[in-house]
């Protein structure tokens, strides 16, 4: 009997509870909201959602009840853990930059999850390339050279749409090997997960380190948000909701402020003498709040076209 990817998940943990499931007790037991796990060892970045998930859980518990979070077992790309949104049981939130067939196929939080910082991208390279990227003074230098990126992340596009030179690479952890071995030249991240996420190859591969460029930074508009499954929207609703209050209460930064992966992009002062190279981001939806300010900060940089 041959197993599918869905039956061996199923197999793994039982059905989920939906997010609006009615307590049928007198205390109600804790609805399980089943995120992805991280993508590989490298992928620092999800601690931060985790903590993220669970202010917005905490904010809303007088609403909704009680809540915690429990993991899918098994280690997928974006492209494949996306559609295992509409399988109940199986997953209920995945952290995602927005696209327009995402935002068709699934129901968008849409708050940013990292306030606009996602979009500020250092760049990991190889120790001995270093003073090739300190020459870097404009954008037309850095488009010669080639971007590991992953196949289905937004921002390949953005970039490539505007002139850079990008590697579309499947699997997370392959994009560090594409770098060490000069099939890539540098692996754009952004300013709150870069850090950490080199720590953490870089003491794991202490014979082939890499290195963080940030004098020049990438940046274009994109956010991040928590998907769910149109039917599970009420989910999407408490986590938006949640979110709002956290930030209105100044919760949002300062857990930016204070969690290990995210906290090495403050103050945003330091980056007065980072030269930003603009990248406009023709896919950006209207559905994106970057109307409510009190959502998004920005850095205090040198920025050219």
């Amino acid at each position: 009997m041959t197993l599918t990817l869905t039956s061996i998940l199923m197999l793994s943990f039982p059905v989920n509870a939906k997010a609006n499931a009615k307590a049928t007790q007198a205390t109600p037991e804790p609805v399980i909201i089943r995120m992805a796990p991280k993508q590989s060892d490298e992928d620092v970045s999800h601690s931060y959602l985790v903590s993220l998930l669970e202010l917005a859980i905490k904010e809303t518990e007088h609403d909704f009840g009680p809540a915690k979070l429990d993991f899918m077992p098994i280690q997928l790309g974006q492209n494949l853990v996306l559609p295992l949104l509409d399988i109940e049981g199986i997953l209920d939130t995945v952290a995602s930059a927005p696209t327009r067939q995402r935002e068709i196929q699934f129901r968008a939080a849409r708050f940013p999850l990292l306030m606009g910082l996602l979009g500020y991208r250092m760049m990991l390279i190889r120790p001995e390339d270093e003073a090739k990227f300190l020459a870097i003074s404009r954008p037309e230098q850095l488009k010669v050279l080639k971007a590991c990126q992953g196949s289905s992340w937004p921002d390949s596009a953005i970039l490539e749409e505007q002139g850079y030179n990008v590697i579309r690479v499947e699997k997370f952890e392959t994009m560090f090997d594409y770098l060490h071995s000069g099939r890539c030249d540098y692996f754009p991240r952004a300013i709150t997960e870069g850090y950490g996420e080199l720590d953490a190859y870089n003491s794991a591969n202490p014979d082939k380190p890499l290195l963080a460029f940030d004098k020049v930074l990438l940046h274009y508009t994109v956010p991040l948000f928590f998907f769910t499954s149109h039917k599970n929207f009420l989910l999407a609703y408490r986590i938006e909701t949640g979110l709002i209050r956290a930030n209105e209460k100044g919760l949002v930064e300062q857990l930016m402020r204070s969690h290990p992966v995210t906290k090495s992009a403050y103050p945003l002062q330091k980056w007065q003498s980072s030269v930003v190279f603009e990248v406009a981001n023709p896919h950006l939806l209207k559905t994106i709040p970057i109307e409510h300010k009190q959502y998004w900060q920005s850095l205090p940089t040198r920025k050219m076209q």
